[in-house]
């Protein structure tokens, strides 16, 4: 049976390879992407820059021995690209020197876990376009719908699919070489240790719903010494929360800008009974409305009445995935990035 969830990497040059790549062409729904010709083109451009200026046409010729082939199940494609590392030399050689060498080799070789895929999901997409994050773990339970689609990059095809798994194709339909662990649960306290510690995230960005193990994850990511990066709309500006834990292990939950009685309020046995009001005010409060946009402020309290959900824009989402990004980047290449509340402001801009 065809694993449906992760690319099928395919070596021509082994007979068996060779054999399934023939039985995939023969199939009249797979559609065969071959451009090794343009590859290996860009690839004699990126190891000798020079060819450029001297405007000297690199020749090259296809052969299916070249690389390797990924079937993509979800897509019912079969893809032609370079062996990991050139691929991945060409992929992300406009980075440089934007990102340096050494950067981008710590930056590709972390370990990144993103709960909660509906703001992780720009995120996720965006650490690896940059080719960071290689080694990846999604958790999220929700599925995508259609009220997602004023933010979520998917479509009507994807309705009703967990956001981890299109988070997943979306990503390996980027960079085929990832590796992704799916929980496809979410999180809960029982597999919380496992998603943060087996193996170790380096990095744990931070985007759930659900107060509780909001709470509960940032405990025992401290336990671990895990860095935590959380982003959070406000109108069509963020606000970015870094918990250097790896630094100190003593620092409060969400760097102590979470009260003690709200803390109290979601952690208690009562918590998951609470009326409907009561939790969107604890939604509020657990960000702290001083900080928030004062449209944003407004809507809590018409959530149930007028609204159907807690206003979130498509801008606001892409920006958080971005400010994901940086930060991921900056802790896991030892540039600074210190424990703190940081906002970003598009509605700041002036003309």
């Amino acid at each position: 049976m065809e694993n449906n969830h992760q690319p099928e990497i395919i070596d021509f040059k082994k007979s068996s390879g060779k054999k399934r790549i023939g039985e995939l062409r023969k199939k009249s729904y797979v559609r065969v992407v071959d451009e090794m010709e343009e590859q290996k083109r860009e690839l004699a451009y990126v190891k000798n820059p020079r060819l450029l200026l001297n405007r000297e046409k690199v020749v090259t010729k296809n052969d299916p021995r070249d690389g390797k082939w990924v079937y993509l199940p979800w897509k019912q494609a079969l893809v032609h690209v370079l062996d990991r590392n050139d691929y991945e030399r060409v992929r992300i050689s406009r980075n440089r020197d934007l990102i340096l060498e050494s950067e981008q080799k710590r930056y590709g070789n972390a370990r990144v876990g993103i709960a909660g895929l509906n703001v992780g999901n720009p995120a996720a997409i965006c650490l690896t376009l940059e080719g960071g994050g290689n080694d990846m773990k999604f958790a999220d339970n929700d599925a995508l719908s259609v009220s997602n689609l004023n933010r979520f990059r998917a479509g009507i095809a994807e309705l009703g699919l967990n956001k981890v798994l299109i988070s997943a194709y979306q990503t390996y339909e980027i960079n085929p070489y990832a590796r992704i662990a799916l929980f496809d649960h979410g999180i809960t306290p029982d597999n919380i240790d496992t998603f943060l510690n087996r193996p170790r995230v380096d990095v744990l960005v931070e985007e759930m719903d659900a107060m509780p193990l909001k709470v509960l994850i940032r405990e025992r990511a401290r336990h671990f010494r895990i860095p935590v990066v959380m982003v959070t709309g406000s109108g069509p500006d963020v606000v970015i929360d870094v918990e250097r834990y790896d630094l100190n292990p003593k620092l409060p939950i969400l760097n102590g800008y979470l009260e003690k009685e709200i803390v109290d309020a979601i952690t208690s046995e009562d918590a998951k009974n609470f009326p409907f009001p009561k939790k969107i005010k604890l939604m509020r409060d657990f960000m702290g409305e001083k900080f928030l946009h004062k449209r944003l402020v407004k809507s809590f309290a018409l959530v149930g009445k007028t609204l159907a959900g807690i206003p979130q824009l498509a801008e606001s989402s892409f920006l958080r995935g971005a400010a994901v990004t940086y930060v991921v980047r900056q802790i896991v290449t030892g540039r600074s990035m210190r424990s703190g509340r940081y906002i970003l402001r598009l509605d700041g801009i002036d003309e």
